[in-house]
């Protein structure tokens, strides 16, 4: 299409009324997302090199899919798959909706907004936000470099969403003990975080989730927690620990060691999850993941649809 030739669409579309307008509108979107959509699994096509069942690189094509996405099959388990099989995404329906889903999250869209902008259920909009968010949370972070802050924070427990897994009764609002749910979290100065939910807060669930992240040339600054102290004791190697102590008054030590990074950005998720109005605490990790990976992409903002997609290449 020249530019007179888009010009002259233009000026008709000032024409049409608000109920042809909308059926162009959803036509476009459409287009969009099946154009997008297609280039992504287009360049997954051509990076495939295993079975997602069996990891054998021995495999041909196999015709094609209903959607009309090429099959494979697998010369050592007998298998087909294709560009989907083993993501996120495997066997959900509605494709020409997921890019306008994905845009949605960028924007923290709640879900029964969401819902009924796209016409799907509510149900589905939920089991799509953490289908979208399983990649993310499973890639944790590698181990941390340079200077590393460590700390712990605390969320009310939650059954929101899986009421019929309670173990306790009922809490009146005001009344009986509120149980708290440890979360670790770490970050370096390049703005790698590392997090985990904890089962309890203990001294072994918190060596279980700093010790791999750390390494000989990290230099770790925590708290007065006396967990981390001994911790850095029983590693295999020495590490540069610095502890701030709060009853000191000790914020920072030596111009540049502090946790004041890590504490900003545990205040700035937590004020984020306000918005939700309670998040279930089975589902915690997958929050900690999504904003993570919004904060860091603030200018580059890549579809959550194309993480989902070529996760099955990344990990390979």
């Amino acid at each position: 299409m020249n530019s007179q030739q888009f010009q002259s669409l233009s000026e008709h579309l000032h024409t049409l009324n608000f109920i042809e307008l909308k059926r162009v509108r959803h036509q476009v979107e459409q287009m969009i997302s099946s154009n997008h959509l297609g280039h992504v699994m287009s360049d997954c096509e051509e990076r495939i090199n295993h079975c997602p069942y069996c990891a054998h690189n021995k495999f041909i094509r196999y015709g094609t899919t209903a959607r009309g996405q090429q099959r494979y099959k697998c010369k050592a388990c007998n298998k087909t798959f294709n560009t989907l099989t083993g993501t996120a995404l495997a066997r959900l329906r509605n494709q020409d909706k997921w890019l306008q889903y994905s845009d949605g999250m960028w924007l923290t869209e709640k879900l029964r907004p969401a819902a009924k902008k796209l016409c799907i259920n509510f149900k589905t909009a939920f089991r799509w936000r953490h289908k979208l968010l399983a990649h993310p949370t499973e890639s944790r972070c590698q181990p941390l470099a340079g200077i590393i802050e460590a700390d712990e924070t605390f969320l009310n427990e939650s059954f929101k969403g899986r009421k019929k897994s309670m173990t306790r009764k009922s809490r009146k609002r005001g009344g009986g003990k509120v149980t708290k749910v440890p979360v670790f979290l770490a970050l370096d100065r390049q703005g790698h975080v590392a997090h985990q939910v904890l089962e309890a807060d203990t001294k072994e669930e918190l060596s279980a989730a700093i010790t791999p992240i750390l390494t000989p040339e990290s230099v770790l600054c925590t708290d007065g927690n006396l967990s981390y102290q001994a911790i850095v004791k029983k590693l295999p190697y020495e590490l540069e620990h610095k502890r701030l102590i709060s009853l000191d008054n000790e914020r920072v030590k030596d111009g540049i060691y502090h946790i004041q990074t890590l504490n900003n950005w545990i205040m700035r998720w937590k004020a984020w999850l306000v918005q939700f109005r309670g998040v279930g605490t089975a589902y915690l990790e997958h929050y900690l993941a999504w904003f993570r990976q919004m904060d860091s992409f603030k200018e580059e903002q890549p579809s959550w649809v194309d993480v989902a997609i070529m996760s099955n290449i990344t990990n390979t």
